[in-house]
């Protein structure tokens, strides 16, 4: 689900960096004139490839996208964990019983999914 960016297009700006939710493009050089995403903490949602000024950041070849995001009431113990990830809010409930995503508000980057310890949350994909 991770993006990459094109290091000829990247001209160092921080846009990417400045969009990120979850903090993940960082500089690859001392002076900050080039940036990199490490692909195991990359979310997918694509937030930096939108506000990139030079088209330097694309999905990966292995990228997919995330059409729904569920929760299975069977495996979640209403911890929280997504709750305070979600940059939207989307995952609601009551601690220590299932939680629910709303779907008005989910935007679909996964961040719930990859931090959930008792993998229960379903991610569709495209």
């Amino acid at each position: 689900m991770a993006y990459r960016i094109i290091e000829e297009k990247c001209v160092g700006c921080g846009a990417c960096a400045w969009a990120c939710l979850f903090d993940v493009p960082k500089a690859k050089t001392a002076d900050k004139s080039k940036y990199e995403i490490d692909a195991e903490k990359c979310c997918g949602c694509g937030h930096c490839e939108k506000i990139c000024p030079n088209s330097a950041i694309e999905p990966r070849t292995d990228h997919r996208q995330i059409r729904k995001v569920t929760v299975n009431r069977e495996k979640c113990i209403g911890c929280t964990v997504c709750m305070h990830i979600c940059p939207e809010k989307a995952p609601f409930g009551e601690r220590g019983k299932p939680f629910e995503i709303d779907q008005e508000k989910c935007t679909q980057c996964g961040a719930c999914a990859m931090k959930c310890r008792h993998e229960a949350i379903d991610v569709e994909f495209i």
